[in-house]
């Protein structure tokens, strides 16, 4: 039994080691939405940020974004966005340089 629990517990470290945790240059563009979209209702998925993820010869990381504002609502409106992180060095973290929302119409039912 013993050795039953020391294989599970093995495999998930091994799983969380592997991705399965949140990506902190995700977070900071999640971050930077959230303070440009300030008391707003929205809907933001992170796994699809996540996946649109391009890294640039000098390191930069670009995200682009989609945005769901009032969802749910006879407001709703889709928004992208598009965030490039400088990545951490040993003099600093890493940090967003740019952030920009993309107006794209005025409703999802199109």
């Amino acid at each position: 039994m013993h050795a039953r629990v020391l294989l599970v517990s093995g495999v998930a470290l091994m799983m969380t080691g592997c991705g399965g945790g949140k990506d902190p240059v995700v977070q900071l563009c999640v971050d930077e939405a959230a303070k440009g979209l300030d008391r707003q209702v929205y809907r933001l998925d992170e796994k699809l940020l996540a996946k649109s993820k391009q890294v640039a010869e000098n390191g930069n990381v670009t995200f682009t974004g989609e945005i769901i504002l009032k969802p749910g609502t006879s407001g709703e409106n889709k928004q992208t966005f598009d965030c490039i992180v400088e990545p951490a060095t040993a003099e600093a973290p890493a940090r967003v340089i740019r952030f920009r929302f993309n107006v794209t119409g005025s409703g999802l039912a199109e």
